[in-house]
């Protein structure tokens, strides 16, 4: 593998680290030394069997001794690492310790403090911070923070290797130096990230490796005096590497190591990755540098996707702001397209749209034939009877439009949306081939045959040449993925859709039963149900919660009466269809929404915004009064027990009050502003204006 991380042998050394520091095994009292790295003499002046014997004391003297047992004393970790000299072989040598505990041991990691030269390390660590607050786009602070890692560590290659959702992954940025070979787009199979490997980066996020061909230093005595057994070194920065992963790292002539990761929300995103060409050993303070470096560029990095997100879906409320024009006119599904069809297919980056409605169809752009668009439909409605999209980006793997010529999409998006109780229409998105050719290091297990394509010599120094030129993958037949923002997007689309039509129907149905007032009541009723209420949570929907708050700011503009409101949404929503299936997502917004009417009074009310996003309009409430409501709301929705769920739902909720003079829009920007800080703060929180 050649991105140099996999380490399928956690277990192979598991009693030996590498040589750069040493390690000692602690009771869980600090009381006792029960096992010892063979260095320690070397590293701290102190010899192993004295250690053993002697105990603590003897390794760190009285005072730092009493000052470990302390710090560990209730705690997994030292609250920071402690710097201390020590005089070995004459010379005084400044060291750093560490301690963590793991299970009923502590393990104590003992490094020395290399001098890097005379840099001012924080002035250098804050230059490329500010680069990397300065990036107005993912790939600049990409291409920023592997230019300042490699600034801070000297290392001959610094990459950036992000994961896709299958677990594959993809170098996005890289820095190297002259005559290094460039590792830039190349792609590898999941199979090279176990498992394991992701949870050892949850438990450690760095891996430093300064010298692979070092010799690995045993511990003394192998095993565990007390339990018999061989220590668990997952969580220590200091374990050796596996034998399989040195022998990869010497064939592609890459000597030394380190490994950071970049964590988002709902795991390991992805990975910086330095190589040294030759053994680069570091202080701990440049790896820590580094280290602080890499997370302050991660928090960065999905800031800038969530404004990037933002801005997408405001794009959208101004197509659905549009959209909203026509309800009071009778118009054709391809009246609709050709008004909108354009804005929509750069919206979506489609090449096609169509609308496809009982007796009424419209289209624009590329897409298939009528008697195509019918049969389609058919086969969506026999299969997909979930209120959400259904998406493909590989149309030629889907067996259910198996012998549809649909020309030249190869990706769709159909979101369907009701008419009347038992009808349906469809927004149909299609998407055109989008063909890539991917370089991969290594094959992913669907194409990967019993051996490599040919014998190829440990020695050979360009196995990384040869591996990649073997290792093409051309993609065809697949469009561009459709990101779950776009979904949300769509069904949002999908929704205005269905209010225009019921709103249409109730035209129609006026004109055609003016004379049957009985009958013309009783659809009335239902359609103006469909135009007011969301369909899965059966709250008022978007257009009939933002009537209700122009009505209520008029009350509060005109009599000064307080009006607070609550925006909210569902924590890591997206992880629970992820995992779940949208089938428990839709139960739990629905059950959600039951819950919060509950707690209301009758003056107040709630809505649907959109996805997994509620309003609470309360009024005669100001601030002091909405915040306790919204914290009622919070506790109760964390009390709530979801069948299928164990784990339950948290909400994170926004509060602003009116101000005279305010619009809609300001009162939900205020709101929206809050509830985005009670997220950045942890989320199942309140956070007011």
């Amino acid at each position: 593998m050649p991105i140099g991380t996999r380490d399928t042998s956690t277990t192979a050394l598991s009693s030996s680290i590498q040589p750069c520091g040493a390690l000692l095994i602690l009771d869980a009292d600090v009381g006792r030394v029960l096992q010892a790295s063979a260095n320690l003499a070397s590293i701290i002046g102190i010899p192993v069997e004295q250690a053993l014997e002697e105990g603590p004391q003897a390794v760190f003297g009285h005072e730092l001794a009493r000052r470990l047992r302390r710090e560990l004393t209730g705690r997994q970790r030292l609250s920071g690492a402690l710097s201390v000299k020590r005089r070995v072989a004459g010379k005084l040598t400044s060291l750093q310790i560490d301690a963590r505990r793991s299970g009923e041991q502590v393990i104590v990691e003992i490094e020395p403090l290399i001098r890097n030269g005379s840099r001012r390390l924080l002035a250098t660590v804050n230059t490329w911070l500010a680069r990397i607050a300065e990036a107005a786009n993912p790939d600049d602070l990409l291409d920023a923070l592997v230019s300042g890692v490699r600034d801070l560590t000297g290392h001959d290659r610094v990459l950036v290797c992000g994961f896709d959702a299958d677990g594959h992954g993809t170098v996005l940025a890289e820095q190297r130096g002259a005559g290094v070979m460039s590792l830039l787009h190349m792609r590898f199979p999941a199979s090279d990230f176990p498992p394991r490997t992701r949870e050892l980066y949850d438990l450690v996020p760095l891996r430093n490796v300064p010298d692979i061909s070092a010799p690995a230093v045993e511990l003394m005595p192998a095993r565990d005096p007390k339990a018999g057994a061989h220590p668990d070194l997952s969580s220590s920065l200091l374990r050796s590497i596996s034998p399989g992963q040195r022998d990869y790292l010497e064939r592609l002539e890459v000597a030394a190591l380190l490994s950071i990761a970049m964590h988002a929300d709902n795991g390991l995103w992805g990975l910086v990755l330095c190589h040294g060409m030759s053994p680069h050993p570091l202080s701990p303070a440049v790896r820590d540098a580094a280290l602080s470096l890499t997370h302050m560029a991660t928090q960065r990095l999905f800031l800038l996707k969530a404004r990037s997100e933002a801005r997408y879906l405001q794009r959208v409320q101004d197509s659905r702001q549009l959209l909203g024009s026509e309800r009071g006119e009778l118009v054709t599904p391809a009246t609709l397209l050709q008004r909108h069809g354009e804005s929509w297919l750069a919206l979506f980056r489609a090449h096609g749209v169509a609308l496809v409605m009982p007796g009424h169809e419209g289209a624009f752009g590329e897409v298939p034939t009528s008697q195509v668009l019918q049969a389609l439909v058919a086969r969506l409605e026999d299969t997909h009877h979930h209120p959400g999209p259904w998406s493909s980006h590989a149309l030629g793997e889907a067996p259910q439009l198996a012998g549809l010529d649909l020309r030249h999409a190869t990706g769709l998006m159909a979101v369907s949306f009701p008419l009347g109780e038992t009808l349906r229409g469809w927004l149909l998105l299609f998407r055109a081939e989008q063909r890539e050719v991917r370089l991969w290091a290594g094959l992913p297990g669907s194409m990967r045959s019993a051996g490599p394509p040919r014998a190829l010599a440990p020695g050979d120094g360009s196995l990384l040449v040869k591996l990649f030129s073997e290792w093409r993958q051309e993609i065809q037949g697949q469009s561009l993925p459709w990101e779950r923002v776009e979904r949300l997007a769509a069904m949002d689309l999908a929704e205005d859709l269905a209010v225009i039509a019921s709103a249409q129907e109730i035209q129609r149905l006026n004109e055609r039963l003016r004379s049957e007032q009985q009958a013309l009541a009783e659809a009335n009723r239902r359609l103006e149900h469909l135009a007011l209420f969301d369909p899965l949570t059966q709250v008022w929907n978007r257009y009939r919660i933002e009537q209700s708050m122009d009505i209520e700011l008029s009350a509060a503009e005109r009599y000064a009466r307080p009006l607070a409101l609550l925006l909210f949404d569902v924590d890591h929503f997206k992880e629970v269809n992820d995992t779940h299936g949208h089938e428990l997502g839709d139960r739990v917004l629905s059950s959600l929404a039951r819950e919060v009417e509950q707690v209301l009074r009758e003056s107040d009310f709630l809505g649907r915004w959109g996805g997994e996003e509620f309003v609470v309009l309360a009024t005669n409430s100001d601030l002091e009064a909405g915040l306790g409501l919204a914290e009622r709301l919070r506790q109760r929705i964390a009390e709530l027990e979801i069948g299928g769920l164990p784990e339950g739902v948290t909400i994170s909720i926004g509060v602003a009050a009116w101000r005279p003079g305010d619009t809609r829009k300001r009162l939900l920007a205020r709101a929206d502003e809050a509830m985005y800080r009670a997220k950045a703060a942890g989320r199942d929180r309140v956070e007011a204006e």
